[in-house]
C-alpha cells in the first residue's frame, strides 16, 4: 500500500527541483528524503528519477506518476477535510429557496462565501412561490428561504435583510423609449409583463399590476425576455435591468405615477425553534450582515 507521506515528499522533490531543496523546504535531512523516495520506488516497482545526472530528472514513469500523485494527494486532503467537517457536525446538504420575484444577485455573494467556508456542504437552490416556499420550510424540505416582505406564517422566523429597487423598463423600440415621462393613461392602456408570483404577495400586488392588460411569466428572467421582445413594458429589480442595459436590450423610463424610487424589502425566513447547523448559521449571518 502506498505511503501518502512518501507520495507527498515525492511531489515536493519534483516541485523544488532537487532532494536537497526538498529537504530544506521540509526541514528534514537529505538522507531522509532520499530514503523516502527509494522506499516509494520499491513499493511501486519503478524508477521515478534518473540519478545519473547532477540533479535528479523524472523518468517517463516518474512523469506519469507525478500527475497521478497530485490527484491522489488532493483527494486525500479532501477526504481528511470531509472527516473533519463531520466531526464539527457540519451539514451534508443545504436547500435554499428564493421567491421568483427575487434576482439571484440577492444571494450570490453569500453563497460564494459559504462555498469557501464550507467546501463539503452541498447546496440546492430552487425557486418557489411564497405559499410553496413557506410550506417547504415548515415541512423541513427547505432550510432557508428568501422572499419579498409579506405576511409570515406562524412557526417561521424572519429577518429583513435588503432593500430592492424596482424600475420601469421597456424595449429600446418601444414608444416609451423617447418619453421623459409616460402618462398614466398611456401606461394603463399598454400591455404589462408581470411575474405571476406577484399575486401571492399582498404588499406588491397593487403596486406590481397596473395595466388593464397583462401577460404573466413564472420568473424575472421570463419577464425580462418578453419585455426585450417588445411585447410589453414591466418592472424589474434594478440589478436585473442593469445587466440588460449593458447589453442594450432594455431601457428605463419614468412613469407619471412614480415621483420617487420604488423599493421593496427582502426577508430571510427559516423554521422557528429549528437548531441551525454551522453552515446554515453562517449563511444566515452573512445575509444579515448584508443589510443595507
Amino acid at each position: 500500500m502506498l505511503n501518502l507521506d512518501q507520495v507527498a515528499t515525492f511531489i515536493i522533490v519534483v516541485e523544488q527541483g532537487s532532494f536537497s531543496a526538498a529537504a530544506r523546504y521540509l526541514k528534514k535531512s537529505q538522507g531522509g528524503i532520499s530514503t523516502a523516495i527509494a522506499n516509494l520506488e520499491i513499493d511501486l516497482g519503478i524508477s521515478l528519477f534518473d540519478r545519473t545526472v547532477k540533479y535528479p530528472i523524472l523518468t517517463e514513469h516518474g512523469e506519469r506518476f507525478y500527475q497521478q500523485a497530485k490527484v491522489l494527494i488532493r483527494q486525500a486532503e479532501r477526504i481528511t477535510g470531509y472527516a473533519q467537517s463531520k466531526s464539527r457536525k457540519e451539514e451534508d446538504r443545504l436547500t435554499v429557496a428564493l421567491s421568483p420575484l427575487l434576482p439571484f444577485s440577492t444571494i450570490e455573494t453569500a453563497l460564494e462565501k459559504l462555498s469557501v467556508a464550507f467546501p463539503f456542504v452541498q447546496v440546492h437552490i430552487k425557486k418557489l412561490p411564497e405559499r410553496e416556499l413557506h410550506q417547504s420550510l415548515l415541512n423541513g424540505e427547505t432550510d432557508l428561504g428568501l422572499q419579498m416582505a409579506s405576511q409570515i406564517p406562524e412557526h417561521l422566523e424572519f429577518v429583513s435583510v435588503q432593500q430592492l429597487e424596482w424600475v420601469c423598463v421597456c424595449s429600446p423600440d418601444s414608444d416609451f423609449a423617447d418619453m421623459e415621462f409616460v402618462d398614466n393613461d398611456v401606461l394603463l392602456a399598454q400591455r404589462q409583463i408581470i411575474c405571476s408570483s406577484i399575486f401571492d404577495n399582498n404588499a406588491l400586488r397593487d403596486m406590481g399590476c397596473i395595466s388593464f392588460e397583462y401577460w404573466q411569466a413564472d420568473s424575472l428572467e421570463g419577464v425580462a425576455r418578453l419585455i426585450e421582445q417588445g411585447i410589453g413594458w414591466g418592472m424589474l429589480p434594478k440589478s436585473v435591468f442593469e445587466e440588460k442595459k449593458a447589453l442594450g436590450t432594455l431601457i428605463q423610463f419614468r412613469p407619471e405615477f412614480s415621483k420617487v424610487n420604488l423599493y421593496s424589502v427582502t426577508d430571510v425566513i427559516w423554521k422557528a425553534k429549528h437548531e441551525l447547523g454551522p453552515a446554515l448559521a453562517f449563511l444566515l449571518k452573512i445575509l444579515k450582515d448584508s443589510t443595507h
